[in-house]
């Protein structure tokens, strides 16, 4: 382990001594998450999207592995960023489940890993099916989403819009929103959630501690943003950051690029086909004249040429 003097030695060489790896980037997520110093941060998020006051959530949750048996050949990934236990009381569980997601494919698969999960919590009891414990899913996703307000929560409902069973939930949260100086939030939810968004998303050290210090304690925040620290300053993490992120500028570019292109292509095919289209209105327009001067009825020449009888009679 580094010392604190390597560790700001590092920082400030490489990206600046306020630089921290963002969360968004799923190695950073995944090992802030293992590690004790973010339990305090899970447990904000669980205390913040089941309802439930952070007294009751301190000291109740438990990481669990995340992942799952594969039974056959056809199984998805069968593997979530963070799966974690909260134990609300002696005889209540729910399992929580926290994904980063950077696609729009990556919500899908996550919604088959939370049923699975919700599956394995079925049971048989008086010949009836009971569920051991409700799941939670929770989607932070960071790609571009103008549709959606920042927390869109879902469950199985009939048609009529009665829930059918809310046993399973999945919040969708649009990260987007929670830098949107424009966007209202609906309720004191959103607001701490897009907290936890800007903390995800943010690439200073100042900016994390000041988010921190919004949702969290003291201590808990300093723990936080030193285990940030440490890693935001390790070699190996750094150049594969810099790695993936000179590979999404690349491909940025590309696609740049060849939007560029496309619309050049477009612009000339139009030009090409309104040429077209006026030469072929040119020559029915001479087609036509002719059919009249030769004494064609003017009806017979509109359903030859496509013209109509008011542009055909005021043909010369």
């Amino acid at each position: 382990m580094k010392s604190k003097r390597e560790i700001e030695r590092t920082l400030k060489e490489n990206k600046g001594a306020d630089f921290v790896l963002p969360m968004t980037w799923d190695v950073m997520f995944e090992q802030m998450f293992i590690s004790e110093e973010a339990m305090p941060l899970l447990e904000c998020i669980i205390s913040i999207f089941g309802n439930v006051d952070i007294k009751d959530v301190k000291g109740k949750v438990r990481l669990l592995p995340n992942e799952l048996k594969q039974t056959s050949a056809k199984d998805t990934r069968s593997k979530s960023d963070i799966i974690a236990d909260y134990f609300k009381d002696e005889k209540n569980i729910d399992k929580y489940i926290v994904e980063m997601n950077s696609s729009q494919t990556m919500p899908w698969r996550n919604v088959f890993y939370a049923y699975k999960v919700a599956g394995g919590g079925i049971s048989i009891n008086d010949d009836k099916y009971v569920k051991a414990y409700d799941t939670i899913l929770i989607d932070f996703n960071t790609f571009a989403d103008n549709e959606n307000d920042l927390i869109e929560m879902i469950t199985m409902r009939y048609k009529t819009g009665k829930i059918f069973d809310d046993s399973t939930k999945i919040f969708e949260i649009n990260m987007a929103k929670a830098k949107d100086m424009s966007y209202n939030y609906a309720d004191m939810q959103e607001e701490q959630v897009a907290i936890i968004c800007r903390m995800f998303m943010t690439t200073s050290l100042l900016e994390l501690d000041k988010e921190s210090n919004k949702i969290m304690s003291k201590n808990d925040t300093e723990k936080l943003v030193s285990r940030a620290k440490e890693l935001s300053s390790d070699d190996g993490y750094i150049r594969l950051f810099n790695e993936e992120e000179n590979y999404k500028e690349l491909i940025r570019n590309t696609e740049l690029a060849e939007a560029h292109e496309k619309g050049k292509l477009e612009g000339k095919l139009e030009g090409r086909l309104e040429g077209i289209e006026l030469g072929s209105k040119e020559t029915k327009t001479e087609m036509a004249k002719k059919l009249k001067e030769a004494g064609v009825k003017i009806s017979i020449i509109a359903e030859a040429s496509g013209l109509s009888m008011e542009e055909i009679e005021n043909l010369k």
